[in-house]
């Protein structure tokens, strides 16, 4: 579990203090004026502002985090503050007033907030360059993550850390094995300042590990680690506790996460039902009329594909080709949609160019079968065909496929002519489904509708 630090609580209160100033200033320039009933109002926002920020981790400590890092994540809090503040307005039936309050403050926070985080940023770096607020640090073992950390903290004075030595064993100056090393290393620096050592090997037996941690305790020193997981080829490590052990996952998976699973289901609800209320009322009669007018056949297509954790699911899309379409080839391949298919109707190539043969699908993510954004469903003859094929294949079905996807606005979408494009699209899969976020699937929705504007090369 991530806790606040000192630093960030002083942060929090003053954020608060600023938050309450904007309100108030915003009652005024909106016209509205100040009532009593606004400390209520205002309690809401400040409560709401703890909740979202204590989410995204805004006050963890940012000693590596750059001052666009923090900016994005004060944006997205300023968009939860925005969103509670207008929900407030609806309910006390003052919703004309919800627009000139929410403008005016929404961007008195944001000035505020990120012209104090920049002053702030600045004052710390100039503090930690004449050598306040530093951290002295010590490392133990030498390998690759050692020198990588080394020539981070060395590039990066806003990080406030100084190396002040490494400590590895004389033999191959590489491993750590032996705690007269650390005696001999406080031996010849008597008056040298340690906050932290920090063991990158991970060569330690059980006796070298209880006496290094004795030696630090005595010495008043914090002691930490950073585990070396390169023999997995992995960048994402989870941990978890089960009972009082914890568990190291090697994936992280954010949408394992109830309130983040809830919050993506809602989202697709919601989203899927004012595109029905919206588009779908009435671009679907016209879409059938065209489909019946072009070729005989029902309007709708329907294809098992694999969903989440591999169960099969029949995926609607407007009939794109003409009826009894071979999916499957004499050799048993499955037949994918190619440049110039003779098997596409007129309008069936208008619907794919424009992803517009996609929109019933929205039918599945009603029924909880798909989301609006996840890697994309593959034919059950297909995904035979490629599971066995293609690393790592199987790890895409761990989350519901979507309507779009992080490979698809990347240009992996369509057909698949050799093993190695199909490995890049679900390099592309699983890299959304270790760093999912709300904000990633909203980036990818945006970029979606890009691309459908201005056409894709893969599109048929």
């Amino acid at each position: 579990m991530r806790t606040i630090t000192k630093v960030g609580y002083v942060k929090l209160v003053t954020d608060g203090l600023f938050l309450t100033g904007c309100f108030f200033l915003s009652m005024q320039l909106s016209g509205r004026g100040i009532l009593e009933s606004d400390i209520i109002i205002l309690i809401v926002l400040l409560s709401g502002w703890y909740f979202s920020t204590k989410i995204s981790n805004l006050y963890d400590e940012f000693r590596t985090e750059t001052f666009v890092g923090e900016l994005l994540l004060i944006l997205q809090n300023v968009v939860v503050q925005v969103f509670i503040a207008g929900q407030l307005f609806f309910l006390l039936n003052q919703s004309h007033f919800a627009r000139t309050f929410v403008l005016y403050y929404s961007i008195t926070i944001l000035v505020c907030l990120i012209t104090k985080n920049y002053l702030t940023k600045k004052a710390l770096l100039h503090l930690r360059q004449g050598g306040g607020n530093t951290r002295y640090v010590v490392f133990v073992g030498y390998n690759k993550i050692t020198d990588d950390l080394i020539s981070r903290i060395e590039k990066n004075p806003h990080y406030g850390m100084k190396v002040m030595g490494v400590i590895a064993n004389e033999e191959d100056n590489k491993s750590f094995s032996d705690l007269k090393e650390l005696e001999k290393f406080y031996k010849n620096n008597p008056d040298i300042i340690i906050d932290d050592i920090i063991v990158t090997t991970d060569h330690l037996t059980k006796d070298i590990l209880q006496g290094l941690y004795n030696c630090c305790e005595n010495k008043g020193v914090r002691l930490k680690f950073v585990p070396n997981y390169s023999n997995y080829y992995l960048n994402r490590v989870q941990f978890q506790l089960f009972g009082n052990y914890p568990l190291i996952t090697l994936r992280s998976e954010p949408l394992q996460q109830t309130h983040w699973l809830f919050l993506k289901r809602a989202f697709d609800i919601i989203f899927s039902g004012l595109v029905f209320l919206l588009i779908f009322s009435w671009l679907f009669p016209i879409i059938a009329i065209l489909i019946k007018l072009n070729s005989k056949g029902p309007v709708f297509f329907k294809q098992d594909r694999w969903g989440e954790n591999g169960k099969k699911f029949k995926c609607y899309k407007f009939r794109s080709m003409v009826v009894d379409s071979q999916d499957v080839k004499k050799s048993g391949a499955f037949n994918q949609a190619t440049q110039n298919d003779p098997r596409i109707t007129k309008i069936g190539a208008f619907l794919r160019k424009t992803n517009l043969d996609e929109v019933p699908q929205f039918i599945n993510v009603l029924k909880g079968e798909m989301s609006v954004i996840g890697p994309r469903p593959h034919a059950h003859e297909h995904n035979i065909r490629t599971k066995d094929l293609i690393d790592k294949y199987m790890i895409r079905h761990w989350v519901k496929p979507g309507i779009s996807g992080w490979a698809q606005v990347n240009g992996y979408r369509g057909e698949t002519k050799t093993n190695e494009a199909m490995q890049k699209r679900i390099d592309f899969d699983i890299y959304y489904i270790e760093n999912w976020t709300f904000w990633f699937d909203l980036k990818i929705i945006l970029m979606t509708v890009y691309n459908m504007i201005k056409g894709e090369e893969n599109a048929y």
